[in-house]
């Protein structure tokens, strides 16, 4: 099987075009003798995978951490300072974990099965790395297509909230994602921000619950754990306030997710929408396992892997509303899809107003229960 990307730069040692009809030079494809560790991708004449040959990559320390928006063909691969992980390949589907590493602090660690707080070997999470969406679990309560319905989230044996609980880096290169309105859905779900440990529910206005009037999702969307769009901040860039919401997530990949479902994603690029007179980052990313991640890093990827995907996710976002009765949504920036290094920034951005204000949101969400401090 081939085990999901993103794959270290010199791994690749090969492209084979061939024609649209490539079934019968598959078998001499196959035969090509490909050193250990490396991979072979094979492609049709239109630019578009059509099957892999692979064998087994060893494994490798963690990459240095680069640059913001620094491409994954300039990162070297070195020691951390105070830790050294290594990236073996994982299993498909939802055992991607993120690089497990020691930790200089230990101070408030959870009790086994949870997640322990600490300094990352990055220093990029506030966790020490050891999340696992394999130990994630979710408990529904009420009924479904109801106002009272939930799902809470746990980690291993300890509650936690998927907004503040969950690390937004994968790794040095990659992020969380928590999926809440699959593709090809239209129900509203939402992570609910005000209520204790944050469960996902159905959005609803004046006690019904809310679908997209528009029509499905052409994406899978969520939201990038502990990152936040402070309405007390007014972006230079945009000229308006924070939305009081976490990051939003445009999951562009092949296969539809599940509401609560959380994968590591590669960013390649944002548009800065303007609704209702807020800042509302929409960041374009793909799972690290989906069959067109190796060759999407970047917004201009899209542009020439599917072209005329950014176009259509901006008219969707911007007519969404008309649905409803109300008015168009807007962008900043002449409408332009940032690419991955301002994505990045604005990532950084909105994760430090996360931590500087984690304690009070917490508070907001579950006063007389206010969860372990950070550290």
């Amino acid at each position: 099987p081939l085990p999901p990307p993103p794959y270290p730069p010199s791994s690749i040692i090969r492209t084979v075009n061939l024609p649209t009809d490539w079934r019968n030079t598959r078998s001499k494809c196959q035969k090509r003798r490909v050193p250990s560790g490396f991979i072979l991708f094979i492609t049709t004449d239109r630019g578009s995978p059509c099957c892999f040959h692979t064998m087994p990559r060893p494994t490798r320390k963690l990459a240095a951490v680069p640059e913001a928006g620094a491409s994954e063909q300039s990162a070297k691969r070195t020691k951390t300072s105070g830790a050294v992980a290594t990236a073996a390949a994982p299993p498909s589907g939802l055992t991607i974990k993120s690089l497990s590493v020691r930790s200089r602090s230990t101070k408030g660690a959870a009790s086994s099965g949870g997640m322990e707080r600490g300094d990352s070997a990055v220093d990029l999470c506030s966790f020490k790395g050891n999340f696992q969406p394999t130990k994630m679990g979710g408990k529904s309560s009420g009924a479904p297509h109801t106002l009272a319905y939930r799902v809470t989230f746990t980690h291993g044996s300890k509650t936690i909230s998927p907004w503040h609980d969950i690390p937004y880096r994968a790794s040095a290169m990659t992020y969380h994602m928590m999926c809440e309105i699959p593709k090809w859905t239209r129900a509203k779900f939402e992570v609910a921000t005000k209520e204790v440990n944050n469960p996902i529910k159905q959005d609803e206005k004046k006690g019904v619950l809310r679908t997209y009037k528009h029509g499905d999702m052409l994406f899978n969307y969520g939201f990038m754990p502990q990152t936040w769009e402070d309405p007390g901040h007014v972006s230079a860039d945009t000229g308006f306030k924070g939305d009081d919401d976490p990051l939003d997530m445009v999951e562009v990949g092949c296969r539809q997710m599940r509401s609560g479902e959380v994968a590591e994603v590669k960013v390649l690029g944002c548009l800065a929408m303007i609704d209702d007179g807020e800042t509302d980052w929409k960041v374009f990313c793909i799972r690290v396992d989906d069959p067109l991640a190796a060759l999407l890093n970047d917004v201009e990827d899209l542009d020439k892997e599917l072209p005329g995907l950014v176009d259509t996710m901006r008219e969707w976002f911007r007519t969404y509303k008309l649905a409803e009765g109300k008015p168009l949504n807007a962008f900043a920036l002449g409408e332009q899809c940032m690419d991955r290094r301002y994505t990045e920034k604005v990532i950084q951005e909105t994760h430090g107003m996360w931590r500087d204000s984690e304690q009070e949101l917490r508070r907001l969400a579950a006063p007389e229960t206010l969860a372990s401090p950070i550290l």
